[in-house]
Protein backbone atom coordinates (compact mmCIF):
# COMPACT_ATOMS: atom_id res chain seq x y z
CA UNK A 1 0.00 0.00 0.00
CA UNK A 2 0.99 3.17 -0.79
CA UNK A 3 0.69 6.92 1.11
CA UNK A 4 -1.77 9.40 -0.72
CA UNK A 5 -3.03 12.85 -0.99
CA UNK A 6 -6.83 12.59 -1.21
CA UNK A 7 -8.49 15.89 -2.67
CA UNK A 8 -12.47 15.27 -2.27
CA UNK A 9 -15.42 17.39 -3.80
CA UNK A 10 -18.64 16.30 -3.19
CA UNK A 11 -22.18 18.05 -3.96
CA UNK A 12 -25.64 16.54 -2.62
CA UNK A 13 -28.78 17.73 -4.38
CA UNK A 14 -31.92 16.74 -2.83
CA UNK A 15 -35.36 18.39 -3.24
CA UNK A 16 -35.22 21.02 -0.18
CA UNK A 17 -31.64 21.83 -0.36
CA UNK A 18 -27.53 21.66 -1.97
CA UNK A 19 -25.04 20.77 -0.16
CA UNK A 20 -21.04 21.02 -1.11
CA UNK A 21 -17.99 19.41 0.80
CA UNK A 22 -14.57 19.46 0.53
CA UNK A 23 -12.17 17.31 1.76
CA UNK A 24 -8.39 16.94 1.80
CA UNK A 25 -6.87 14.07 3.49
CA UNK A 26 -4.31 11.49 4.00
CA UNK A 27 -4.92 7.80 3.25
CA UNK A 28 -3.64 5.13 1.47
CA UNK A 29 -3.83 3.29 -2.39
CA UNK A 30 -3.68 -0.44 -3.14
CA UNK A 31 -3.43 -2.01 -6.90
CA UNK A 32 -4.20 -5.85 -7.25
CA UNK A 33 -5.92 -7.40 -10.49
CA UNK A 34 -6.20 -4.11 -12.34
CA UNK A 35 -8.03 -2.74 -9.28
CA UNK A 36 -7.19 0.60 -7.53
CA UNK A 37 -8.55 1.03 -3.48
CA UNK A 38 -8.36 4.40 -2.33
CA UNK A 39 -9.14 4.49 1.64
CA UNK A 40 -9.07 7.33 4.36
CA UNK A 41 -10.55 7.87 7.85
CA UNK A 42 -13.82 9.73 7.84
CA UNK A 43 -14.11 13.23 9.89
CA UNK A 44 -16.79 15.31 10.86
CA UNK A 45 -16.34 17.00 7.53
CA UNK A 46 -17.26 14.12 5.85
CA UNK A 47 -20.49 13.49 8.57
CA UNK A 48 -18.99 10.22 9.26
CA UNK A 49 -16.55 10.12 11.95
CA UNK A 50 -15.21 7.27 13.51
CA UNK A 51 -15.76 5.74 9.96
CA UNK A 52 -13.73 4.40 7.06
CA UNK A 53 -14.35 4.52 3.40
CA UNK A 54 -12.88 2.71 0.81
CA UNK A 55 -13.26 3.34 -3.10
CA UNK A 56 -12.64 0.78 -5.32
CA UNK A 57 -12.63 1.90 -8.82
CA UNK A 58 -12.57 -1.27 -11.49
CA UNK A 59 -12.86 0.59 -14.96
CA UNK A 60 -15.29 3.69 -16.65
CA UNK A 61 -18.08 1.76 -15.89
CA UNK A 62 -17.68 0.02 -12.15
CA UNK A 63 -16.81 2.17 -8.95
CA UNK A 64 -18.03 0.66 -4.82
CA UNK A 65 -18.17 2.71 -2.48
CA UNK A 66 -17.63 0.88 0.66
CA UNK A 67 -17.78 2.63 4.65
CA UNK A 68 -17.46 0.99 7.56
CA UNK A 69 -17.47 1.85 10.74
CA UNK A 70 -20.29 3.95 12.95
CA UNK A 71 -21.96 4.06 9.58
CA UNK A 72 -21.95 1.20 7.27
CA UNK A 73 -22.54 0.94 3.76
CA UNK A 74 -21.87 0.28 0.14
CA UNK A 75 -22.75 1.71 -2.64
CA UNK A 76 -22.31 0.16 -6.43
CA UNK A 77 -21.90 2.50 -8.83
CA UNK A 78 -22.75 0.76 -12.15
CA UNK A 79 -23.43 2.31 -15.54
CA UNK A 80 -26.27 0.59 -16.79
CA UNK A 81 -27.79 -0.91 -14.13
CA UNK A 82 -29.61 -0.23 -10.75
CA UNK A 83 -28.35 -1.44 -7.72
CA UNK A 84 -29.84 -2.01 -4.35
CA UNK A 85 -27.25 -1.13 -1.45
CA UNK A 86 -27.86 -1.32 2.73
CA UNK A 87 -26.93 1.91 3.82
CA UNK A 88 -26.67 1.14 7.85
CA UNK A 89 -26.34 4.66 10.14
CA UNK A 90 -26.41 4.94 14.26
CA UNK A 91 -30.10 6.33 13.14
CA UNK A 92 -30.92 2.93 11.99
CA UNK A 93 -31.22 0.84 8.54
CA UNK A 94 -32.89 1.78 5.08
CA UNK A 95 -32.09 0.15 1.36
CA UNK A 96 -31.06 2.69 -1.39
CA UNK A 97 -31.80 2.33 -5.04
CA UNK A 98 -28.78 3.69 -6.53
CA UNK A 99 -27.94 4.42 -10.22
CA UNK A 100 -25.09 5.43 -11.91
CA UNK A 101 -25.67 8.27 -14.00
CA UNK A 102 -21.80 9.46 -15.44
CA UNK A 103 -18.51 7.53 -14.11
CA UNK A 104 -15.08 8.30 -15.43
CA UNK A 105 -11.20 7.53 -14.35
CA UNK A 106 -7.79 8.73 -15.21
CA UNK A 107 -5.42 6.26 -13.08
CA UNK A 108 -1.12 6.89 -13.66
CA UNK A 109 1.29 5.88 -11.57
CA UNK A 110 1.34 8.35 -9.42
CA UNK A 111 -1.57 10.20 -9.44
CA UNK A 112 -5.31 10.22 -10.86
CA UNK A 113 -9.10 11.00 -10.62
CA UNK A 114 -12.50 9.59 -10.55
CA UNK A 115 -15.68 11.34 -11.50
CA UNK A 116 -19.02 9.89 -10.56
CA UNK A 117 -22.44 11.37 -10.67
CA UNK A 118 -25.43 9.45 -9.53
CA UNK A 119 -29.05 9.42 -8.27
CA UNK A 120 -29.77 7.57 -4.80
CA UNK A 121 -33.81 6.43 -4.58
CA UNK A 122 -35.40 5.24 -0.79
CA UNK A 123 -38.65 2.94 -1.80
CA UNK A 124 -38.36 4.37 -5.29
CA UNK A 125 -38.63 7.64 -4.64
CA UNK A 126 -35.60 10.42 -5.15
CA UNK A 127 -33.56 10.70 -2.47
CA UNK A 128 -30.76 13.03 -3.73
CA UNK A 129 -28.48 13.04 -6.77
CA UNK A 130 -24.72 13.17 -5.82
CA UNK A 131 -21.78 14.43 -7.48
CA UNK A 132 -18.36 13.33 -6.26
CA UNK A 133 -14.82 14.68 -7.78
CA UNK A 134 -11.62 12.34 -6.21
CA UNK A 135 -8.06 13.28 -7.27
CA UNK A 136 -5.12 11.43 -6.12
CA UNK A 137 -1.42 11.84 -6.01
CA UNK A 138 1.33 9.30 -4.22
CA UNK A 139 2.64 11.32 -1.09
CA UNK A 140 6.46 12.20 -1.74
CA UNK A 141 8.82 9.95 0.58
CA UNK A 142 10.71 12.18 2.91
CA UNK A 143 14.44 11.14 2.09
CA UNK A 144 16.30 9.45 5.26
CA UNK A 145 18.68 11.56 7.01
CA UNK A 146 22.70 11.31 6.72
CA UNK A 147 22.82 9.13 9.99
CA UNK A 148 20.20 6.64 8.81
CA UNK A 149 21.89 6.17 5.37
CA UNK A 150 25.20 5.65 6.69
CA UNK A 151 25.58 1.77 7.31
Amino acid sequence: MESVLIKMKSRQITPDDEEETELVTTGTCDRKDGIVTLSYEDTDATGFAGSTTSIRVANDSLVTILRSGKANSNLTLELGKKHFCLYQTPYGNMTLGVQAKRLSCMMEEDRGSVEMEYVIDLNAAFLSENVIELHWELQQEEPESAEEQEV
